[in-house]
Parts: C-alpha cells; structure tokens; sequence
C-alpha cells in the first residue's frame, strides 16, 4: 500500500459514475486508485480520484476525456 502522504489527486468530478469509471480505466492499466468523497456545503460534494504521485502523468492521460 502507497504511503498516503504521496498519493495526489489525479481528477476531481462532481458525478459518481465518472468518478467511477476514471477508477475503472486506472484499474484496468494496473494503476492503483482510490475515489475519495469531498464533502461540500449544503450537501454538495466533490470525488477525488487519488494515485500514488509516479502515476499521476499516466492516470491523467488515461482519464482526461472523463474531466469536464
């Protein structure tokens, strides 16, 4: 298990099925990932999907066309 003090924020969404499927593109290239939920004000929220920091370029790149 990664050190959680270098996992970064890979992309931020505010829809769980994006979230969700970034997750799975990650998953699917052996990229370990976690989604996070962001609490926000007045029950708003935001996912956070999380990797360890020498696979944020690769993850980025795999997720990109899910980031609005």
């Amino acid at each position: 298990m990664p050190d959680p003090e270098q996992l970064v924020v890979a992309a931020l969404f505010d829809d769980r099925d994006r979230a969700d499927d970034a997750w799975g593109r990650l998953a699917e290239a052996d990229i370990p990932a976690s989604v996070i939920t962001e609490p926000g004000i007045v029950g708003a929220y935001r996912l956070q999907v999380m990797v360890h920091r020498e696979n944020l370029e690769q993850a980025q790149r795999l997720i990109a066309d899910l980031v609005l």
